[in-house]
């Protein structure tokens, strides 16, 4: 019985030492970091297809992408959101939160310019500035506090100050809506509820142009559009950030945001 005893003990110890042994073979996931992108919401679709490949080849960081116009987002983060890198669309909504100290590296990523959006149909037969002012002409523009809104207040006034006088009021009296997201815009002109709109040329991609048209500005009119961003301060994920920001503005980001119309510069 004893003999017994003995043998079972040592079988027990044997499972024991063995299945501790097979544990400690088995590789445990890495734990994995995630981090807060607050991006302008005009990079919706570059920003997304970029954090995919990203988190594909760098399973151990979660990227969490949060877009809204950047009034939005400069808002979030001076009122303490949590965020590890903002991408503004103009320096307007991205100097307030270098100048409260939350971020010390202002960088530029890219450039953007600005084109007039109509339906695929047209109806308003819209070739150029000019006809956005013609009768009838139903405009859904960026309002006052997003940047694509402000870049068409300035796109318009250099349109008269060029000897087309009254062309601003003409402009705005056709508005019909004002939106706080360029990528509200796209809606307006699919649903026949506007004609016409002025938004980022990279806005309307490859499959937006089987129902919107594009039609450029001339640079004499335009506005060349840089987008400053920068890791916040009081990030506690320094290192994963970095990486990210690496991705981004390596040769896969910027091939992605050139894909999308913009013009990397960093």
């Amino acid at each position: 019985m004893k003999r017994n005893n003995i043998w079972l003990g040592i079988s027990i110890i044997l499972c024991v030492l063995l299945t501790v042994g097979i544990a400690g073979c088995v590789s445990q996931p890495a734990e994995q970091t995630e981090i807060n992108v607050f991006a302008a919401a005009s990079l919706t679709g570059a920003m997304t297809e970029i954090a995919d490949q990203f988190m594909a080849e760098n399973p151990n960081i979660k990227v969490t992408l949060n877009f809204a116009g950047s009034s939005t987002l400069k808002t979030q983060i001076l009122e303490g959101a949590d965020a590890d890198l903002y991408i503004s669309a103009n320096d307007k909504n991205f100097d307030p939160v270098v100048d409260a100290g939350l971020i010390t590296d202002k960088k530029v990523l890219l450039e953007n310019k600005l084109g007039i959006a109509v339906p695929k149909a047209n109806p308003k037969g819209i070739t150029d500035l000019g006809s956005l002012t013609g009768t009838g002409v139903k405009l859904v523009i960026g309002d006052n506090a997003v940047p694509f809104g402000q870049y068409t207040r300035t796109i318009i006034q250099k349109y008269e100050n060029a000897s087309h006088p009254g062309y601003v009021d003409a402009f705005m009296a056709n508005v019909v809506t004002q939106v706080d997201a360029v990528t509200k815009i796209k809606s307006y002109l699919t649903l026949g509820e506007a004609d016409a709109s002025i938004v980022y040329m990279s806005d309307i991609s490859k499959d937006d142009k089987n129902d919107i048209t594009l039609i450029e500005i001339p640079d004499e009119y335009n506005v060349i559009a840089s987008y400053p961003y920068g890791i916040l301060k009081a990030t506690t994920k320094l290192s994963a950030v970095q990486k990210f920001e690496s991705y981004l503005t390596g040769s896969v980001g910027s091939a992605v945001l050139t894909d999308y119309g913009f013009v990397p510069v960093a």
